[in-house]
């Protein structure tokens, strides 16, 4: 990942006590997963979701995780919770790791998740196994689809008395009652990512948005919701899908005033690579 900002301990420790994130998870894996199932967990990191498996009674885990001394922090809880002999550990690049002839994944569990897919790399590491073919139609994956909506917002972003315009993932354990967001627009669906298939790992779309409040446009929010199982979705918690506010070039809008935006973002590539235009 380019902007490097999620190879700390710190953030899987955040995602392991993440309560909310945690449950949800849980759930879905307890519903889905069956006794005969060999299950593909993408990116362990504390091991959590593998044991999870594990423990819902999947016959097989395979998990991966890239940083090694995360990894070991993972093999460690494995073999303490006692699903040593249940789950395997490799240490590799999720998006390049190559797997032994015939092997066949019923579940794949994937939470290698942030705000519209553009800071992590799930898109690559889904797209890997589905170019080696150890998935198929018969996989369920977890979650199955992660949907973005974005929306036209004018932001005040001064701190301390100074100006700060930079992009912000506005966490809920932080205070944000002095951050002034005006929504300008209502939000739009932005993309919509569905994990049982390959997918396009260059973002370009033409979002169209009515005014609802006349102003300067300087900004974009963005918000994710994923859906893990049938009935069972998370939005933002304490670890999972922020919710993003990103500075852009401004522009001055009427209510009732049309408004064309070019969003173009390479999956996994950071805010670096985001741009945002309006289409005249």
């Amino acid at each position: 990942m380019s902007d490097n900002l999620f190879s700390s301990i710190d953030f899987v420790g955040q995602c392991l006590v993440d309560e909310e994130r945690t449950r949800l998870f849980k759930k879905a894996i307890n519903k889905i997963v069956k006794k005969t199932d060999v299950v593909f967990d993408v990116g362990t990191g504390s091991g959590i979701m593998a044991i999870l498996a594990a423990q819902a009674g999947a016959k097989k885990v395979v998990a991966v995780e890239f940083d090694k001394f995360i990894a070991q922090i993972a093999r460690n809880a494995i073999a303490l919770n006692k699903f040593a002999d249940v789950i395997s550990l490799v240490t590799e690049d999720a998006k390049k790791c190559v797997f032994p002839v015939k092997t066949k994944f019923d579940v794949v569990i994937a939470e290698m998740l942030t705000t519209g897919m553009v800071e992590e790399y799930q898109v690559q590491a889904i797209n890997n196994i589905h170019n080696q073919g150890v998935v198929g139609q018969a996989t369920t994956f977890l979650p199955y689809k992660q949907d973005t909506h974005i929306t036209l917002t004018n932001t005040d972003f001064t701190v301390y008395g100074l100006k700060f315009p930079m992009v912000s993932h506005l966490w809920k354990w932080h205070d944000w009652s002095n951050l002034k967001v005006k929504k300008i627009t209502e939000p739009t669906l932005l993309n919509s990512v569905m994990f049982n298939n390959k997918i396009e790992e260059v973002f370009t779309g033409l979002i169209s948005f009515k005014v609802k409040k006349g102003g300067i446009v300087n900004s974009v929010y963005l918000t994710s919701e994923t859906f893990l199982a049938d009935g069972i979705s998370v939005k933002d918690t304490e670890a999972l899908n922020a919710p993003m506010l990103i500075p852009i070039k401004e522009f001055t809008v009427e209510v009732g005033d049309v408004v064309n935006i070019k969003v173009g973002y390479i999956f996994g590539g950071g805010y670096n690579h985001f741009k945002v235009d309006r289409v005249e």
